[in-house]
């Protein structure tokens, strides 16, 4: 009776291991309303990755840590991936970068009213005092375009600067920047910014998975069939629609 238990008790573990989902951990940095760990409306691309590894049967966990941070410990085998990036060549190099875009964004430059700005080259921003973000696409394109670029750590410090007069300009995703503002400032104080229309870039965004990790290949291919089966069967422009609605 002892031996029927125990070769059941083992059947029954062998059984949960077999249809348990596996478990990944991605590292993301502060970048709301697309990856945040302090706002609960700032996780659009954090919820679009969870229900695309899930319809793979895969659950992720999230660790956060500044952007530089994330791309370089999941560079080197820390943890499976990081999103949502653009695309560059070198991060084909470093990276496995999945096929389907994670998210779609415009960046401009974000400005005070009162300042008469236009842009149509890169030379014509050399005049302005131009706030970047480290660790941000943007800035790095900035700097090698042969600007001088004040960095600051976090995004939302760009805009106290700006207000004060202490920079001119910086370069932010339109939905980023226009949240950022409605969070940091008051009614009157809102009025005060605008953008420039001209991009930028306009570019697609992806999830980076590993090289170092076992099975890389076969997890950036789940994600892929997992993203296109959510944006197939339309959840994906809900989730967008719902949270850009908050």
């Amino acid at each position: 009776m002892k031996k029927i238990k125990t070769s059941f008790f083992l059947l029954l573990l062998v059984s949960i291991n077999l249809f348990a989902n596996e478990s990944i951990v991605l590292f993301i940095g502060e970048w709301a309303p697309y990856t945040s760990q302090k706002d609960d409306k700032g996780k659009i691309s954090e919820i679009i990755v969870t229900e695309a590894f899930k319809l793979e049967n895969i659950d992720v966990q999230y660790e956060y840590y500044p952007w530089k941070r994330s791309y370089r410990s999941v560079k080197e085998g820390m943890a499976v991936g990081t999103f949502p990036w653009y695309y560059s060549e070198q991060k084909e190099k470093d990276f496995i970068v999945t096929k389907e875009f994670l998210i779609r964004t415009k960046t401009v430059f974000f400005h005070l009213k009162s300042l008469k700005f236009h842009w149509e080259s890169y030379e014509d921003l050399k005049k302005y005092a131009v706030g970047g973000t480290i660790g941000y696409t943007g800035t790095a394109l900035l700097k090698d375009k042969g600007l001088q670029v004040q960095l600051v750590p976090r995004e939302e410090l760009n805009y106290k600067k700006m207000i004060k007069h202490r920079i001119d300009i910086t370069a932010s995703s339109i939905v980023v920047g226009v949240q950022l503002i409605n969070k940091l400032f008051s009614k009157q104080e809102r009025t005060l910014f605008t953008y420039h229309p001209k991009a930028l870039f306009d570019s697609k965004m992806y999830m980076l998975i590993s090289k170092k990790i076992p099975n890389a290949q076969k997890l950036a291919d789940s994600f892929d069939k997992g993203l296109k089966k959510l944006k197939d069967s339309g959840e994906y422009d809900r989730i967008i629609a719902e949270f850009l609605a908050k």
